[in-house]
């Protein structure tokens, strides 16, 4: 209990930060900052930068719910593959026209053929369908499976299908004729490539494998990736494979599906025992069975990556997220772009693990990425849009931040922003404010623009919340460049609180933690003292404590200290000082006992006072945090406690009548008897009780015949101690008769 309290004691000693009085700084700085504001038209890099992004041009109206893949033709125009209906759409200078409508309801994989048709995959029911340059279109294969996800030709011209729910990869020649050359103990294959060596790769679902099947038909492992679902495969020159996944594996998750393998190299067989799964989940919401394969949410999970498999076989993470999740992705000659959802983001990450949040879209994923001369196509879902993405950028942009919340009505002061802008380009940074968390019509409206970057006084009015915008404007090609927005404010200034105080037991003190000099000091006792008992109380305390070991405070015993602990804090955080006063019950008038306290306990030498009962009050002030003037204090009163330092009077004698049987009378005026002992000769001290049985009064009488006494003199000492540990004692001589 006594380390207990003392602990106590040491945290409520510890020094607050001053913050009202000071003003306190909003900093928007650092990529996660910008990304968690809302972006028009910006891009934010790794380092925290923001530019303007690239402009982006919608292309063509499509009337679906999703846009779930996007090839382009030999001829500059570009087709999608959607649903819930089954349409592949031609986009044409900007016009979106139907070109195939599918009897299933979603097309999920498109491809050119080297006869330049277009080859669509269709689900549920999965099926592949020829269709020329006029929009004619027949069934080319039909693998018998449920879903077809992906589509590629390989080096010799030959359709590769990847489906679901079996998990095969059909091989299509030119004829129609087929043959599976991997069949997946998953029961997806969702993605595939190729390269111009003839070796084909292939990711799977739910657990997540990227496989490599050579030209002589071998099936190689060449990652048990931490992820469930492989979305897209890319190939780059040096042989290194992208591979965007989602849904992250717990990190005890295992993968059970490999255990009939020899890993790492494995020859997959084919089967047709792999268990089937139902339609899996989607946060695109298509009509069921025709939904698309992606994650489950899982507490905690990271939702998706970018992995590099290096043509060595070295496989590492160059980006991931748990905010979003890679829908699709593109090599382009700065990196890899992958699209995100779901907030429609588009990012560029490179290989030393760099990345650009490129820019974002009115949708809430991007499902599909196409080259397009210089630029790039994306096809977006929830709602369904294609756009064209340029290479130069956009000539405005602007940033929101999330609201600030203050915590309470603040002063604002001075706005501040680091930006480079080129000649011509400009950032424009506003303000606004209001007392609900959500801005509202209650809000003030935005400011005028700020124009001294360095420090510009902020206009909006008083409140607790407030919000920045920042609009960046391009001129000749050239973006701004902003890296940070500061505003310093001021907080109201809230009264401080004293949540109780402690009556500690009568002469419990607590050693202060002992200095590099020795000098040993009690916890709240007034150094200035120069009473006698005070300077005998140090000199004792001293002596007692020179061979104290711990580095904490201890609880030791001083007669006639009084100590009292109170607990207290500042809304505002702020430090503060504490006054004690103190009064006799039964007056009204409290009078200074300390002022100016920075610790919050006080041990008090309470032989000033006379014996009684009183009360002490703590007032707290946060005037080192504040000026005079606008300080606020609170205080509170003490549960009563008792002063007596007079020990009690004690009466020894006798007995009437009898030569070894002693009397004694105990008398206290202010508390009440609380024990009594005798000791025969200097012996040990026995306990004797009072002759009505307890001691519950000021005065009790004692008889009572000592134990052990042999023939002959003795003297017997009797003592009596009150409840707040005052001794009294009195001798009496007996003499034992043979």
């Amino acid at each position: 209990m006594p380390r207990r309290i003392v602990l106590a004691l040491v945290a409520l000693l510890s020094a607050h930060p001053l913050r009202a009085s000071q003003p306190q700084f909003w900093r928007v700085e650092g990529a996660r900052d910008f990304l968690d504001g809302i972006l028009e038209g910006l891009s934010v890099d790794s380092e925290g930068r923001v530019r303007l992004a690239p402009a982006a041009t919608p292309q063509g109206d499509l009337s679906s719910a999703q846009v779930w893949c996007v090839v382009r033709g030999g001829d500059g125009a570009f087709f999608v593959g959607t649903g819930s209906e089954g349409k592949v759409f031609r986009i044409k200078d900007g016009a979106a026209t139907v070109f195939f409508d599918a009897p299933e309801l979603e097309v999920h994989a498109l491809a050119i053929g080297p006869d330049d048709k277009l080859y669509a995959g269709t689900s549920p029911d999965g099926k592949v369908y020829a269709i020329d340059s006029s929009g004619n279109a027949e069934t080319f294969y039909d693998p018998g499976d449920k879903y077809v996800w992906a589509l590629a030709f390989d080096s010799s011209g030959r359709l590769l299908v990847a489906t679901g729910l079996d998990g095969k990869v059909h091989r299509v020649d030119r004829k129609g004729q087929a043959e599976v050359i991997l069949s997946s103990p998953d029961a997806h294959l969702t993605a595939l490539a190729t390269d111009a060596a003839g070796d084909i790769f292939a990711g799977s679902s739910p657990s997540g494998f990227v496989y490599r099947i050579d030209a002589a038909g071998k099936v190689f492992v060449l990652d048990d990736t931490p992820y469930r679902e492989i979305k897209a495969l890319a190939l780059a020159r040096d042989g290194a494979v992208y591979v965007a996944a989602i849904d992250g594996k717990e990190k005890d998750s295992a993968s059970p599906s490999l255990a009939p393998m020899a890993f790492p190299t494995v020859d997959v067989t084919v089967t047709e025992t792999v268990t089937a799964v139902g339609p899996v989940t989607t946060p695109m919401p298509s009509p069921s069975p025709g939904a698309r394969l992606v994650e489950v949410s899982r507490p905690g999970s990271t939702k998706g990556g970018l992995l590099r498999i290096a043509a060595s076989g070295e496989v590492e993470t160059l980006w991931s997220s748990g905010d979003d999740a890679p829908h699709s992705q593109l090599l382009d000659s700065e990196g890899v772009l992958v699209g995100t959802g779901d907030k429609g983001k588009l990012y560029r990450v490179r290989n030393d693990r760099t990345w650009s949040m490129v820019a974002t879209f009115p949708a809430e994923q991007i499902t599909g990425l196409a080259r397009a001369g210089e630029g790039t196509v994306l096809a977006l879902s929830n709602p369904a849009r294609v756009y064209l993405l340029s290479a130069g950028g956009g000539t405005r942009g602007a940033f929101t931040s999330k609201v600030k919340d203050t915590e309470t009505v603040s002063t604002w002061g001075r706005i501040r922003w680091e930006a480079a802008t080129p000649p011509g380009s400009e950032v424009q940074v506003q303000t606004r404010s209001g007392n609900t968390d959500n801005p509202d019509a209650t809000w003030s409206d935005w400011s005028a623009p700020y124009r001294d970057k360095s420090g510009d006084p902020v206009t909006s009015p008083r409140a607790r919340f407030v919000q920045a915008r920042a609009a960046l404007v391009g001129a000749a090609g050239k973006t701004p460049v902003l890296d940070s927005i500061s505003t310093a404010y001021l907080q109201r200034n809230l009264r401080p609180q004293v949540q109780g105080i402690t009556v500690h037991p009568p002469g419990e003190v607590f050693q202060k933690p002992i200095s590099i000099s020795g000098d040993v000091e009690v916890l709240g006792l007034d150094p200035a003292s120069d009473s006698p008992q005070a300077q005998a109380q140090s000199a004792a305390t001293k002596q007692t404590l020179a061979a104290a070991s711990s580095p904490f405070s201890r609880k030791l015993f001083q007669k006639g200290i009084q100590t009292f602990s109170w607990k207290a804090d500042d809304p505002n955080g702020d430090g503060l000082a504490y006054d004690v006063a103190y009064r006799a019950l039964g007056e009204a008038r409290f009078k200074t006992l300390r002022s100016g306290l920075s610790d919050a306990v006080l041990a008090w030498d309470t032989s000033t006072v006379p014996n009684g009962r009183y009360v002490i009050r703590v007032t707290a002030r946060d005037t080192p945090g504040n000026p005079e003037t606008l300080a606020l204090s609170a205080d509170k009163e003490s549960d009563p406690f008792d002063i007596d330092n007079t020990p009690p009077a004690v009466i020894a004698s006798l007995a009437s009548g009898q030569s070894d049987r002693v009397r004694a009378v105990a008398t206290d005026q202010d508390s009440l008897i609380h024990k009594a002992e005798y000791s025969v000769d200097g012996g040990r001290w026995r306990e004797v009780h009072p002759r009505d049985g307890i001691n519950d009064a000021r005065e009790e009488t004692y008889e009572f015949t000592p134990e052990g006494l042999t023939p002959g003199p003795h003297t017997v000492v009797v003592r009596a101690t009150d409840l707040l540990g005052n001794l009294g004692a009195a001798r009496v001589e007996i003499t034992k008769d043979r």
